[in-house]
């Protein structure tokens, strides 16, 4: 799978569950008699298994936890032709990223490969375990028939293993393929599958047009979400069902929805589809100490879950969430919270580590109307809500995040941080206005009129920037 990276289209059937459950909870969602030839109005496909952000990528763990997930339809998985023949599900053209080797992965044969450790603990965090990588013989064993397929060949090579393969097994009804190369495409539509086109930036659009892919008898293309509306637009026009990948956010889902996509490559299904009734919570999920639905930073990216960028943050025991101190900024969007227009939240704050500018800070940005990728810009054309700081001096300051400008609404002066110093703040949102406080101290709230937004969202994290280093923050939260 690439980065960005590449979606198929697939059949949905969107299933809601009563009430919230940890990750990996969800009950097995067999679809006897589904296949790839025949398409939904709308479908999602989960990626790398699972979403690479619920489980660690193409391993047994994703794919148990894609199958049972009733958001996900079709699950993807990646093909790289090891150097005995054998097929294996990796990514990466190396195994450094994620493994505790280091290599081409095509210098190794299925047994080195197998050998191999991914140690998930390091790069993925939270309950991640360390395991071994699949063969492509062992995927097919345990997962074909159970939910939908989504193969994707890195090369030629792979490509014309996975056509033999999946034809010896007779698997065309349920797995599709897909891959960036057009002519790839083609010995795979020729051998009978269900293929699609990956276009992953402006110049694969201006070769891979909608008319040369039709022309090569293919109805399916799978664009990357950053491209301009108008080219993914066009391949709406030209009658082909388009799908769009890299897409882990519900404001850019609706924008796709809008242009004509019906489907949806994410690294978090159950988020994307929409399914409040297993991710909404009244308070934070940090007990699990895992990653929760919707847990997302503003560059986080499935190649940068790493111990060198940690942009989600990581979890303290035995209730804590945390971001570490540092010189960039850093917001993670909090997919569990679902806020009203009217809400309580009680939000704590531990200082972990402070760094020597005072006036840097920590805090949220809630009633948000979108979940686009905050980062606390003085103007951002897609802010809108209100960010509540408390900043190491002490200062306890509500601003307001328009499009355009960003308004200081109330600064309330409390004692200095402390390393280990637990701050409680208050904020009461109603139909006319904000009361925040922080009541670990004796200081009186304030209340501000304020109306402008009330939307869903809510983030939390740190300012930072180069030379001048955001506080190490661990957060706990509740909503009332």
């Amino acid at each position: 799978m690439p980065t960005p990276r590449s979606l198929a289209c697939i059949s949905v059937m969107a299933l809601l569950t009563s009430g919230a459950l940890p990750p990996g909870s969800a009950t097995a969602n067999a679809r006897p008699g589904f296949r790839v030839n025949v398409l939904p109005q709308r479908f999602v496909i989960a990626h790398r298994g699972s979403g690479s952000f619920m489980a660690p990528e193409n391993t047994q763990a994703a794919l148990d936890r894609g199958v049972s997930d009733p958001n996900a339809d079709l699950l993807e998985f990646d093909i790289q032709v090891l150097k005995d023949g054998v097929g294996g599900v990796w990514h990466d053209p190396t195994v450094d990223r994620i493994s505790t080797s280091s290599g081409p992965v095509t210098a190794l044969d299925s047994t080195a490969f197998k050998k191999l450790v991914i140690d998930a603990p390091a790069w993925f965090g939270g309950k991640g375990a360390a395991s071994h990588p699949l063969l492509l013989d062992e995927l097919l064993d345990q997962y074909a028939g159970r939910k939908l397929l989504l193969a994707h060949p890195k090369d030629t090579q792979a490509m014309q293993l996975a056509i033999d393969t999946l034809t010896r097994r007779g698997l065309q009804d349920v797995v599709q393929i897909q891959t960036f190369s057009r002519s790839d495409a083609v010995l795979a539509k020729n051998a009978g599958f269900v293929v699609q086109v990956l276009v992953g930036s402006a110049n694969q659009a201006t070769i891979d047009t909608p008319q040369a892919i039709q022309a090569d008898g293919i109805q399916r293309v799978s664009i990357w979400q950053g491209l301009p509306d108008a080219t993914i637009r066009s391949y709406v026009a030209a009658g082909l069902t388009v799908a769009a990948y890299d897409v882990n956010r519900h404001y850019r889902r609706d924008q796709l929805y809008a242009l004509g996509v019906h489907g949806l490559d994410t690294d978090d299904p159950t988020y994307i589809r929409g399914d409040s009734a297993r991710y909404r919570r009244t308070s934070d999920p940090f007990g699990y100490q895992t990653w929760w639905y919707g847990h997302l930073g503003q560059v986080q990216t499935p190649s940068r879950l790493a111990a060198e960028h940690p942009d989600r943050g990581s979890f303290i025991a035995p209730n804590w969430w945390t971001v570490p101190r540092g010189s960039y900024p850093l917001f993670v969007r909090q997919g569990w919270a679902q806020l009203n227009k009217t809400q309580e939240l009680r939000v704590w704050m531990q200082a972990t580590a402070l760094g020597a500018d005072t006036t840097r800070w920590a805090g949220l940005y809630f009633s948000a109307q979108r979940d686009n990728a905050y980062a606390d810009a003085s103007a951002d054309p897609l802010n809108a809500g209100y960010s509540l700081i408390l900043r190491q001096n002490g200062q306890l300051q509500l601003y307001r995040k328009d499009p355009t400008r960003t308004v200081l609404l109330k600064t309330i002066n409390t004692p200095a941080l402390r390393t280990g110093t637990l701050a409680k703040i208050q904020i009461k949102i109603t139909s006319t206005g904000i009361y925040i406080r922080r009541y670990d101290i004796t200081s009186t709230g304030a209340t501000i009129r304020d109306t402008h937004y009330r939307g869903t969202y809510l983030y939390l994290g740190r300012s930072a920037y180069t030379g001048h280093q955001g506080p190490g923050i661990a957060f706990r939260v509740s909503t009332r």
